[in-house]
């Protein structure tokens, strides 16, 4: 019984099982370093190296979004996935394979119907079956079968929605998506400064924004989230691990009865050359502690993050450890703090001006429960009006989640004697209001005050 090719979109792959590919590729894939890294000590490692990999439902559909494209290191199928299409076939049910790039289609698309009145022409028809879907999977000539990107850039989020509609029509299965996740167009676009941003607020406003797949009734299964190809410089483990938590999150956020994480290197480190370009994802820069007369951000680059739509903080007591920092240049200085917030465009004018406001007197109240005297304290709620925030909406109004998210934050300025000038952000005189904020003066607040939960137009 012929197998499922192992490594995709190879040019002259032989039909062998991906466990005996494991020594014909390029090389392993490294983490930042240069050590390979795998569930099992290896490159390539499957089966025990998965994370959950129970979660995956053998006999049932199985749907394959694969990103053979520039910066992502040639896919390969672990035994697991393998092992879980085969069985499928097997079940005679649904197999979809979708291309991921810049315009996400179905590739593939059919389940085994045996044919022949004995056992040699049932096997024929499996074997031609077989053939015909490892075809796909090697790369055709013909850009509606071609499972090698087509078009610039990668939309890995409508790869993983036109696999699931397929596995919704056929009453739920097994997605597997092979592809480092590092998305370059919106909704979820990586190049915006989203890595620096809380897992959960991404799916958040994903959610939202109505941007998400149905995954519901759907099991599935992450290769490779993380790891990338020249030019794409390597994430490293901390961002590696980041993209993990961003894709789950928005797996479970999408209704996804299971996950499963593949944590292993992949086995080629290498991308295919002569694909579509993809742009180059900047890592973070780290954010800067505070210090005299300065002005810094409070985001979730910091955890000084807010839960959705919310003034609790995401993280409590990692704000606390940013704010204990604030706290102490105020008290060693003597300095004043003048607490600005600020918010995405999404919402009502209104809405979004008192959210900011009660979240930079969210700030306010842990300074002073930091020694911070309350009358060093200012408070005021710009909403999304804060001058040189970035612009969260594209061409066709759609709301742009990595500038949205950093556009929500509480900005501290330290202002003195011994500084220069005070802050005047609005560009009035020096000094004068902020024409557009809601101030809070100087009174603090309960730091356990929520925000009001507004639809999900006004969720911010």
């Amino acid at each position: 019984m012929k197998q499922i090719l192992g490594r995709t979109a190879v040019a002259g792959a032989a039909l062998l099982a991906s466990a005996v590919l494991a020594g014909c590729g390029p090389g392993p894939a490294t983490r930042s370093g240069g050590s390979a890294a795998g569930g099992s000590g290896s490159a390539g490692g499957d089966g025990g190296a998965f994370r959950n990999a129970k979660c995956m439902a053998s006999g049932a559909p199985v749907a394959l979004a694969i990103g053979t494209r520039s910066n992502n290191p040639t896919p390969s199928l672990s035994s697991l996935d393998s092992s879980l299409v085969t069985s499928a076939i097997n079940a005679k049910k649904q197999i979809t394979v979708v291309r991921v790039d810049g315009a996400p289609q179905s590739v593939f698309d059919q389940a085994y119907t045996p044919s022949g009145a004995n056992s040699g022409a049932q096997k024929a028809s499996y074997d031609n079956y077989v053939n015909k879907l490892n075809g796909v999977l090697a790369g055709t000539s013909d850009s509606a079968t071609n499972i090698r990107a087509q078009v610039a850039q990668v939309n890995v989020i409508q790869a993983v929605d036109v696999a699931a509609s397929d596995l919704q029509y056929a009453g739920g299965g097994n997605l597997l998506v092979l592809d480092s996740g590092l998305q370059t167009m919106a909704p979820l676009d990586f190049t915006t400064g989203l890595l620096a941003d809380d897992p959960q607020t991404i799916a958040s406003y994903l959610k939202a924004a109505h941007e998400l797949p149905d995954l519901s009734g759907i099991h599935v299964e992450f290769s490779g989230i993380g790891w990338t190809a020249a030019p794409q410089a390597s994430l490293g483990i901390a961002y590696q691990n980041k993209m993990v938590q961003i894709w789950s999150a928005i797996a479970a956020t999408a209704g996804a009865s299971c996950i499963a994480i593949d944590p292993a290197a992949p086995k080629y480190q290498s991308a295919l050359s002569g694909l579509p370009p993809v742009s180059v994802v900047s890592l973070p820069r780290p954010p800067k502690p505070p210090k005299s007369c300065s002005t810094t951000d409070l985001n979730d680059a910091n955890n000084v993050g807010f839960d959705y739509d919310s003034t609790q903080f995401r993280d409590p007591s990692g704000a606390r450890v940013t704010l204990q920092k604030l706290a102490n240049v105020i008290v060693s200085t003597g300095e004043s703090v003048t607490l600005t917030g600020a918010t995405s465009s999404e919402g009502s004018d209104a809405y979004n001006k008192r959210l900011s406001l009660e979240r930079a007197q969210a700030v306010q109240a842990t300074l002073v429960q930091l020694k911070v005297p309350a009358s060093r304290i200012t408070t005021q709620g710009d909403g999304s009006h804060l001058p040189g925030r970035l612009n969260d909406r594209g061409s066709n109004g759609q709301l742009l989640i990595g500038p949205a998210i950093q556009n929500r934050k509480v900005v501290a300025k330290l202002t003195g004697s011994s500084c220069s000038s005070l802050w005047n952000p609005s560009g009035t005189a020096s000094g004068a209001a902020w024409p557009t904020a809601i101030t809070g003066g100087g009174t603090a607040v309960s730091g356990s005050r929520h925000g009001p939960r507004g639809s999900r137009r006004q969720a911010r």
